[in-house]
């Protein structure tokens, strides 16, 4: 086993020695979204290919999935493997399927440095040996979260994100708060833990602002992650002050979800107020963006928030809550404003404010605008590389 272990260690160097001359990394990455899933398809997945497909000028990238209705079981997109692993019978189904096929098929490939992008709700269960060859990115704690969402399963999931952190030698994270928060948990172990954050893409800065009355949520329809259920309840607040104002939804989401939301919708009393758009294509996202009053992120829980950067990069300002991650994308009082997440009333008032002050939520949004030109894929996904070649330093020994 030792000499094995060594063996690899100097494929892995020499490898990395040769990087210097043009030759490629294989570089596999595990993750189980998919830009094309139906039950998912979030930011980890758009960050995933907009970083890959920088990267696949230069290495050789393979992402292993979740399989999906209608998926093929293998794909290319810009240059990027697609392995996906499962079911496609129902989500439920389909993550289990990932959860135990995803590292056997990663034992099937050759490659120099693997990544495993945690999630709770489809951890991996991955051997000390391969731990060590590998890097975890994590996007962000859900905690008891977890619980509320599915309590059947949720006291595993959140078990699973307790124990990945201390599991692994090498992290990766999305933004300074999270990236925080997991070197108070591993309480003093000297492990690095890298921070690369997410991008926006260069087509928002094109977009000419206006102004229609409406509030945009963009993302996901997941009630309690999201926080729909206290948008709609904070914008019937608003809408009792000004009924010129309507409401707008955009996203994928389960037929479950989104009669849920037609449910608070109706029973909040501002169903004549508020629309639903699914299935929104690039396009039609900038056009509601670039077109709304003002965008609404109530999230409980983010890496991130993706979706408040490219609001930003279009003009406009951004309302979101005072957790991790979003108070990071979000600069208070000078791109947006962040309020206590779960307080209807508070949110309530930080829309109220805006939509009455449109020389405040204009000024917002010109500064968004150019704080968003801090983050863009390109230098983004080169300081992913330095994070990945500096991993393969680390595996193989090499200071």
């Amino acid at each position: 086993m030792r000499r094995r272990c060594r063996a690899i260690a100097c494929r892995a160097f020499l490898r990395l020695r040769a990087r210097s001359k043009g030759f490629p990394l294989k570089i596999c990455h595990l993750i189980y979204d998919d830009i094309a899933n139906p039950w998912l398809g979030g930011g980890g997945a758009v960050r995933a290919m907009e970083i890959y497909r920088r990267l696949a000028e230069r290495h050789e990238i393979t992402l292993i999935c979740g399989l999906f209705p209608g998926a093929d079981l293998e794909a290319e997109i810009d240059g990027i493997r697609i392995l996906r692993v499962g079911s496609a019978a129902s989500y439920g189904r389909s993550r289990l399927g990932y959860c135990l096929n995803a590292i056997d098929q990663l034992r099937k490939l050759d490659w120099d440095l693997w990544v495993n992008e945690f999630s709770a709700f489809a951890p991996l269960r991955v051997p000390a040996a391969l731990r060590r060859r590998g890097l975890l990115f994590f996007q962000h704690f859900m905690g008891h979260h977890a619980l509320i969402k599915r309590p059947l399963v949720g006291g595993v999931s959140w078990l699973a994100e307790e124990r990945v952190l201390r599991a692994y030698d090498r992290i990766l994270t999305v933004s300074p708060s999270v990236q925080d928060r997991i070197r108070s948990k591993l309480k003093g172990r000297d492990l690095p833990v890298d921070c690369v954050c997410n991008g926006v893409a260069e087509r928002y800065f094109a977009l000419e602002s206006v102004e229609e009355p409406y509030v945009l949520y963009f993302g996901r329809i997941d009630i309690h992650t999201k926080g729909l259920d206290v948008l709609i309840p904070a914008f019937a607040r608003l809408a009792a002050d000004h009924p010129h104002v309507a409401l707008k939804l955009a996203g994928r989401g389960s037929a479950a979800q989104l009669a849920k939301v037609s449910e608070l919708v109706r029973r909040e009393g501002v169903a004549d107020r508020v629309e639903v758009v699914a299935n929104v294509s690039d396009e039609e996202q900038g056009e509601l963006l670039r077109r709304a009053l003002l965008v609404c992120m109530p999230s409980r829980y983010e890496g991130w928030g993706m979706v408040a950067v490219e609001a930003a990069a279009v003009g406009k300002a951004v309302i979101g809550t005072d957790i991790s991650g979003l108070r990071d994308a979000i600069c208070d009082g000078e791109t947006g404003l962040l309020v206590p997440a779960g307080d209807a009333a508070a949110l309530a008032a930080a829309m109220r404010a805006l939509v009455a002050d449109d020389q405040r939520r204009r000024w917002l949004g010109a500064e968004g605008r150019k704080w968003a030109r801090n983050f863009d894929w390109n230098l983004l996904a080169k300081e992913q590389e330095g994070v990945y070649l500096r991993a393969l330093r680390g595996i193989s020994g090499v200071v």
